[in-house]
């Protein structure tokens, strides 16, 4: 049977090196699993850069669509006819071939997808579905309407393919821990390669049709006063801005904020550098404070979630999203700047100690929120202050 890999790739997906073997790349050909491996990334004038680097690494490319990830990855993969389609992300230096290969074993006894339960890191996995599954998904998904939770879908389409009833999925029971030695050497590594990057959640396009920004917008009214703490490329508080009154953006590089003013100019936004002691000035001062993907990089946790407390109106409302702490292979944070993750338990205490209220809670499950107990990759907590 034909298998192929297809790396979703786009250019913010690259370091400074441009050495395969810092990507999936070397790995991917290494392991002589694939008679193609391809480069789907989404056709923007920026993108060009792959067009080098493709044939530096001996590998074929496509452009396709933006945001309809499905549809970039089926025409990628349409060309070449396989049976088998891995979708690979491409910073995925550490992926444990072994389970690849093991999933693809699964679609060759005749499963759409193969998929692994929520106690395991997907980052060190890959999608594996066969080339027909991803083809009636394309075609089903043409058929439900441009809203959010569609756009998910169609941006993150694994989703679909599991929530339908239309395909035969399984899950590989994986319980494989990494030797500390091999999770070091991997995020030491990584450290190395990110130290001059960017923060990757700092990069919130504003018009994704996928962003989680908008589903937080459901929390948040025409009145509300606004903070989007840690704002990172302002993406994200420019979606809060269409919702709300006012919206006030912090974060701890000037750069981030001085490219803000630049690029967004709503009459509703402010923009702040600082870090989260600023919140001291204002106090009672917001309705909602947005916080994510933030607590997990601060050194206390408990001081933030008290400031954040503290700036909060009598009925204000914490908006908190942070990433899920998995128990499979590493049983630890992989991005080398997370000073922590968190479990249900752990972040629920915190919480309480810290003088919140949980009113809802939701899992993230790529994209798309879904009943905690389902989450994959993050945990999304909507609190309110608990008054003394």
């Amino acid at each position: 049977m034909s298998t192929i890999a297809v790396i979703q790739c786009t250019n913010s997906d690259l370091y400074k090196s441009k050495n395969p073997d810092d990507y999936c790349i070397s790995s991917l050909k290494k392991s002589g699993m694939f008679d193609t491996i391809i480069l789907a990334i989404p056709k923007q004038e920026k993108s060009t850069v792959f067009d080098e680097l493709s044939k530096t690494w001996g590998v074929e490319i496509f452009y396709g669509s933006n945001y309809n990830v499905a549809e970039r990855l089926y025409d990628a993969a349409k060309k070449f006819n396989p049976n088998v389609v891995v979708r690979v992300l491409l910073k995925r230096f550490y992926i444990d071939l072994e389970l690849v290969h093991n999933m693809i074993e699964k679609i060759k006894e005749g499963f759409d997808y193969v998929s692994l339960d929520n106690n395991v890191n997907y980052e060190v996995a890959a999608d594996v579905t066969s080339f027909n599954a991803l083809q009636r998904t394309v075609n089903l998904l043409k058929e439900l309407p441009n809203d959010h939770i569609s756009n998910t879908y169609r941006f993150t389409p694994w989703n679909f393919i599991e929530h339908s009833e239309k395909f035969n999925v399984t899950i590989i029971d994986y319980k494989k821990s990494w030797n500390k030695d091999k999770i070091k050497q991997i995020k030491k590594k990584l450290f190395r390669l990110v130290e001059s990057e960017e923060d990757p959640f700092s990069k919130i396009e504003d018009n994704n049709p996928a962003s989680r920004y908008l589903f937080y917008t459901k929390f948040i009214g025409s009145n509300d006063v606004v903070m989007d703490i840690a704002c990172g490329q302002v993406g994200g508080t420019t979606v809060l801005a269409d919702y709300a009154k006012k919206v006030y953006g912090i974060d701890s590089n000037e750069s981030y904020i001085s490219k803000s003013k630049e690029k967004f100019n709503k009459k509703n936004i402010e923009y702040l550098h600082g870090t989260d002691k600023l919140l001291e000035k204002f106090p009672s001062a917001f309705d909602k404070v947005v916080s994510s993907h933030t607590l997990e990089h601060v050194d206390n946790d408990q001081l933030f979630l008290e400031r954040i407390r503290d700036s909060l109106r009598d009925d204000g409302k914490l908006i908190l999203e942070v990433p899920k702490l998995l128990l499979y292979p590493l049983g630890e944070p992989l991005y080398p700047f997370h000073v922590r993750e968190y479990t249900t338990s752990d972040l629920e205490k915190l919480l309480r100690e810290t003088g919140f209220e949980i009113i809802e809670k939701y899992g993230g499950n790529r994209n798309e929120y879904v009943n905690i107990e389902n989450a994959r990759n993050v945990l999304l907590y909507i609190c309110k202050k608990t008054l003394n």
